[in-house]
């Protein structure tokens, strides 16, 4: 085989994987999204920290729109529902808990 061939063969390889994974991470993301129960866990957090979620939400702009879709897409939700809600903690589990920090003035 010439080398062409062993070079066209690895590429159309390697261009499998990639869409193999680009095929798996939307599955998984669809499946996490009708999975859901279809609570906004991120407005669960930010009353838990004594913020209104509509005040929080209504003034983060852009930033709490990416925070909502972070919160959709999110593989920890179960960890959320068993936070207790202190004032700490969810900084291990949680992809918002800078935004959250941010808003919540912590």
């Amino acid at each position: 085989m010439s080398t062409v061939g062993v070079n066209a063969a690895a590429a159309l390889a390697g261009l499998v994987i990639v869409v193999g994974l680009i095929v798996y991470a939307a599955l998984a993301a669809s499946f996490r999204i009708v999975r859901d129960d279809g609570r906004l866990r991120l407005a669960e957090m930010l009353r838990r920290q004594g913020t209104p979620a509509d005040e929080a939400l209504n003034v983060g702009g852009y930033q709490a729109a990416i925070a909502v879709r972070r919160c959709m897409m999110c593989a920890h939700k179960a960890q959320c529902d068993e936070w207790s809600g202190a004032k700490r903690g969810m900084e291990s589990f949680c992809p918002n808990a800078d935004f959250i920090a941010q808003v919540t003035g912590r």
